[in-house]
Order: C-alpha cells, then structure tokens, then sequence
C-alpha cells in the first residue's frame, strides 16, 4: 500500500515567499544595470557623425520613451539603497546621478518627489521624522537574510 505524504502548504508559502524576494533582488539589479546602459548610450549619441545620429533618431527617442516615471526612478533609488534612510534632496540627487530626465518637473522637482514619496509610504516604504533631516524615507522590503530569520522562525511554530 502506497499512502502519498500529505502537501505542507505553509512550506510551500513560504519557499515561493523566498523566491519572490530573490526574483525582485534580481528584476532591481537588471533594472539598475539598464539605467546605466541607457546613460551610456545616451553619452555616446552626441560622439557619433552627425549621419549616423540621424539613423539613430527613432531608436534614441523609443529609449527615451520607454524611461519609467517618477515612482518607478524613485524605486530604483529604494532597491540601491537598501537600508539607508534618504530625505527628498537625498533621493533628488540619486535621481539626477542616476540620469533621470526632470524636463516634466522643472517647476518643483523636489515638491513632485516628495508627495511621490508620501503616496508610496507604507505600502513600499517607511518614513520617519527627525529633527536634524526633517522626514526620512527607507525601502520597507526585508533583506533575504531577515526575511529567511522570519520564514525559519515562522516553520519552527507549527
């Protein structure tokens, strides 16, 4: 007689929980690794012959249009800058080194960050208020190191 071990849906729960937080860790480095790659081509776009950055044109302009917007740079910040509390100028300075194009924030580049950033707290990151920064932002994600403790002390409860 064969008796089949039944399904432990809690360990699967929590391994695909693992696999998540390790495919975002993932999509966040390809993701940072495009941005520098399109900083890249955007340098060298001005280098070419005048005829080659004609021929170039359409392709340059489909980069440029498929940049994210404002929420989607500022979680790119987030994924590079883990656990590091960032106030509105910190987080400004990430995205203009990060090559993030502000002509559609030129009146008040740092007033559009700053309510994106109240818009994204809590659902992806956390704030806190001090006296010498004013309010401070942080990605609320779980290292995969914290977020194993939890599964690992979560499995020992059954």
């Amino acid at each position: 007689m064969d008796i089949q071990k039944p399904i432990d849906y809690l360990q699967m729960f929590h391994e695909l929980l693992s696999r998540r937080v390790q495919l975002i860790g993932e999509r966040d480095a390809i993701e940072r690794e495009i941005v520098k790659i399109r900083q890249l081509i955007g340098a060298i776009f001005p280098l070419l012959e005048e005829a080659k950055q004609k021929s170039y044109q359409a392709t340059m302009e489909s980069i440029e249009a498929e940049s994210g917007g404002l929420q989607d740079a500022i979680r790119l910040v987030f994924s590079a800058q883990k656990d590091k509390w960032l106030t509105v100028s910190d987080v400004r300075d990430r995205l203009s080194d990060m090559g993030f194009d502000f002509r559609h924030y030129q009146a008040n580049p740092l007033g559009s960050i700053g309510t994106t950033l109240k818009r994204m707290v809590p659902s992806l990151l956390e704030s806190s208020t001090t006296e010498a920064s004013g309010t401070v932002y942080r990605r609320r994600d779980l290292t995969p190191g914290e977020f194993k403790r939890r599964i690992e002390a979560n499995l020992g409860r059954k």
